[in-house]
């Protein structure tokens, strides 16, 4: 067996972990075969501090699962010992052998195509067809298996109309799996029900989209384009957030939610690059509060509605009636396809000869003599490049939550509180981008490939 790093561990298996073993162990290192038949785990006894091992093969869906485990080792190189000699074995065996019998369907296939080429949505084709996304692509694939389809329309979404927000909830799937949750089983409502060391926590995902009348304007001139950004986008993110909020599901009363805090993720795909300012747009929708220069001194303007045309909504999303049940909203403009190439590429996936250069802009406010945005561009294929799934994640905490979101809860994550006197605090991580751009090439192709988006 070889040690493996703990992404590609989790891209490959992550996903199997169930709420009590989160709860009883931590993960000390991860191993598989040079085939990947089967993988291993050190474990680590929280409450009686020795180890264990667990060898995982895949069952009959292709999810990989424990097969065989010990534990009450006194030591790392017992375990490790005794996890290499249990591998050993099992890769004598046919993959039949790693079955549990409780396997029930077929494995998701989110690439197979289930509608005519024509319907196929572009940037799903362009996952599919262009090498360049080959990381994404072999990711996500690792991913399929383990994705429980509860609506039964994932897959045909994810081809067509809905693959934005189908990405929305996947990016949220590895984000959390990252942070060592375990997804609760056989629940549809919410979308997540999430149980890790640091408690419990209920998201629902929801974005914004492109609008299925008319065209998304196109401003001009300066004032057209503040009432693009001040107006029209904050109608289409109150939109989307009142839609989970006024739900008939009413998801915070859910079965088996059980007072665990309600979180709503909220991202916009409604045109090309707006993801990019939804930091800011939706941090002002949601606190009521826009905060600007003026004459050399900063400014805070209270916000009661948004106008565009004949649409309008009331602003300060944390005022609305039941809005008390949501206890925070949760972005993250780096959500995109291109952070799935990233991760996918830096966890093994896909061709080895993409190039990725990573470029944009982070807040600055821990370096104290300094606290104004950097400018910073990374080699993605560089060895020392790090990104977690978390990384980008901004979380906007409801002053009024009947259930208070505790920031532990969602570690590496920026959040933010707002004061009575209309200032925000941050609780930032070392590194926050405001937004970034990929530039995807292959050795010998003289195209490139960026992120449309412009937030990756």
């Amino acid at each position: 067996m070889t040690p493996i790093s703990q992404k590609r561990f989790d891209a490959l298996a992550g996903y199997t972990r169930l709420p009590a073993t989160v709860l009883t162990i931590q993960e000390a290192a991860w191993f598989s075969t040079l085939d990947e038949r089967l993988l291993g785990l050190i474990t680590w006894d929280r409450f009686d501090y020795d180890y264990g091992w667990i060898v995982l093969g895949r069952d009959q869906r292709g999810r990989f699962r424990a097969i065989d485990q010990d534990v009450s080792h006194p030591t790392f190189a017992e375990a490790q010992e005794r996890l290499a000699a249990a591998i050993e074995n099992y890769a004598a065996l046919p993959d039949e052998s790693y079955y549990q019998g409780d396997e029930k369907g077929p494995s998701v296939d989110f690439f197979t195509p289930t509608v005519a080429a024509a319907k196929l949505n572009p940037t799903f084709k362009v996952l599919v067809e262009q090498e360049r996304f080959s990381p994404a692509r072999e990711l996500i694939t690792a991913m399929m298996p383990f994705f429980e389809d509860a609506d039964g329309n994932f897959v045909e979404q994810f081809q067509t109309t809905g693959f934005d927000p189908r990405l929305w909830e996947l990016y949220l799937f590895a984000t959390f799996t990252e942070l060592g949750y375990a997804h609760e089983e056989g629940v549809a409502v919410p979308d997540f029900l999430l149980t890790g060391p640091r408690g419990r926590i209920a998201i629902e995902a929801t974005t914004a989209n492109p609008p299925q009348v008319g065209a998304v304007p196109q401003p001009t001139s300066d004032e057209e384009r503040r009432a693009y950004l001040e107006n029209y986008v904050q109608i289409k993110l109150a939109r989307a957030l009142s839609r989970k909020l006024y739900h008939k599901q009413r998801y915070w009363n859910a079965p088996r939610v059980d007072g665990a805090p309600f979180v709503i993720a909220l991202q916009d795909f409604h045109a090309p690059a707006t993801m990019t300012w939804i930091t800011p747009l939706a941090t002002e929708y949601v606190f009521g509060v826009r905060h600007s220069m003026v004459e050399g001194k900063r400014h805070i303007e209270r916000l009661t509605e948004h106008v565009y045309g004949n649409a309008r909504e009331p602003s300060n999303f944390f005022k609305l009636p039941e809005s008390e049940n949501v206890s925070a909203v949760l972005l993250n403009p780096q959500g995109t396809l291109t952070k799935f190439n990233r991760l996918g590429y830096i966890a093994g996936f896909g061709n080895r000869d993409i190039r990725m250069i990573r470029s944009g802009f982070a807040r600055g406010e821990r370096n104290r003599n300094d606290p104004r945005p950097t400018n910073f561009s990374q080699d993605v294929c560089d060895l020392a490049y790090a990104e977690s799934w978390v990384e980008g994640t901004v979380v906007l905490h409801n002053p009024n939550a009947r259930i208070p979101l505790d920031p532990e809860l969602i570690p590496g994550a920026n959040h933010e509180f707002l004061r009575p006197d209309g200032r925000i605090m941050s609780l930032l991580p070392d590194f926050q981008p405001y937004f970034s751009r990929t530039i995807i090439t292959l050795e010998d192709d003289t195209s490139a490939a960026s992120d449309e988006a412009g937030a990756t």
